[in-house]
């Protein structure tokens, strides 16, 4: 069986039509290069991230999106397309804010469960996961699904850290390969457009643009 093949900024060119351009020309050149994770794991030679860091929003997205009978976020490695952004993408202020917050919530967590969030099991894990959760709920977000995934639009102040995580990992992960083409329904030549069918019908999987 013959894989169709889409790259992220091709993906992101299709969004960015069906949306009227939602997806900014910051983020398409961002990933314009591609997103590739380093074969040696001795020098990673990371853009904005430390290695703690990318090992904290690499197992906070497996837990978000694991592997099942596609691969998951980590697999996929969507952790090395956040470390992009934040280098290419996020505005200086936006960057520093985002990083400082990696850096409270990992010594949050060192501190409260007495080791770091990858050392955790997995009960350990979504015990944290869920902590959060109820905390950003708490605050009033969460509530109305994906955001812009940026902090320079809101006028309240830095988003919670786990909801911007949310919105890297599964804008990164639908915006990969594995994601656009697997996870979501993908028809790389489509045929006629039927305005409203039964979900059942497609096969349960909304349709990658």
């Amino acid at each position: 069986m013959t894989k169709s093949t889409l790259n992220r900024r091709e993906i992101l060119e299709r969004m960015a039509v069906v949306t009227g351009g939602a997806v900014s020309l910051t983020i398409l050149s961002a990933c314009d290069g591609g997103v590739k994770a380093p074969k040696n794991t001795e020098n990673l030679n990371l853009k904005a991230l430390n290695k703690e860091q990318l090992d904290l929003i690499a197992d906070i997205a497996d837990m978000i999106i694991p592997d099942t009978e596609t691969l998951g976020a980590k697999s996929v490695n969507v952790h090395f397309l956040v470390d992009e952004l934040a280098a290419n993408w996020m505005t200086s202020d936006e960057r520093k804010g985002f990083l400082n917050d990696l850096t409270v919530l990992d010594e949050r967590i060192k501190t409260e469960r007495g080791k770091s969030f990858s050392s955790l099991d997995n009960q350990g894990r979504g015990t944290v996961l869920d902590q959060l959760g109820q905390e950003m709920l708490a605050a009033g977000e969460g509530t109305e699904g994906l955001g812009d995934i940026t902090n320079s639009d809101d006028n309240t102040g830095r988003k919670h850290i786990y909801r911007e995580l949310r919105e890297l990992i599964i804008f990164g992960y639908y915006t990969s390969e594995v994601g656009a083409t697997e996870e979501l329904n993908y028809d790389p030549i489509p045929g006629g457009y039927s305005g409203c069918i039964p979900l059942a019908d497609v096969g349960g999987k909304a349709w990658s643009i």
